[in-house]
């Protein structure tokens, strides 16, 4: 990959974010669908070429159901672009999933900080996002997200409960989890397996 490839696609990836917000998306809907998405499959790979030639519309419906209104100023250098721009650069700086980064910067907050971030200096940023990956774990957010206990998820699931409380406690027990565990709380969240990837 080259430099030309890899901003293009951060330019289509950052004006998605743009396009999600001017059709008054959900952001955690917009984001769901997007970390599930072949787009983002063929990022994580670093395959940019293969998305080159692809059209914002088309992508963006492809990703979303949501064909763009005939207005097509995708108007760029405002608070979604920059949170699109963002996210696609902590990829890159941390090399972690879309899912994870997703899952512990909501695009909510993100949306949020922009007033505070957009001028400084990427680091600061960059430092923020470290910072909001040690105050939860992975299971706990998840948690959060869809309310539900640790109680409910060894229910549901038949993981043993002291293993939860584990993998709620630090992320780095969950990495070590084996595949059959993953599985099964990838399919309990609905999620991707990059999120449970170190």
């Amino acid at each position: 990959m080259n430099d030309y490839e890899i901003n293009s696609v951060r330019e289509t990836f950052s004006r998605l974010f743009v396009l999600a917000i001017k059709n008054k998306m959900n952001f955690a809907s917009f984001t769901n669908m997007l970390e599930k998405s072949v787009f983002v499959s063929i990022i994580e790979k670093s395959k940019y070429d293969s998305l080159l030639n692809k059209s914002i519309d088309i992508l963006f419906y492809e990703i979303t159901g949501f064909e763009v209104k005939e207005d097509n100023s995708y108007g760029i250098y405002n608070d979604a672009y920059w949170c699109g721009q963002s996210y696609f650069d902590l990829h890159l700086k941390t090399n972690k999933s879309f899912s994870y980064i997703f899952l512990k910067l909501p695009l909510e907050q993100m949306m949020n900080i922009y007033t505070i971030f957009h001028e400084m200096d990427f680091s600061s940023l960059v430092d923020y996002f470290y910072k909001k990956c040690e105050e939860k774990s992975i299971i706990r957010l998840l948690c959060e997200k869809t309310n539900k206990s640790l109680a409910d998820i060894s229910k549901d699931t038949s993981i043993a409960l002291s293993t939860l409380k584990k993998y709620n406690m630090n992320d780095e027990y969950l990495y070590k989890a084996s595949f059959q565990t993953v599985e099964k709380l990838v399919s309990y969240f609905d999620t991707n397996y990059s999120l449970f990837k170190e």
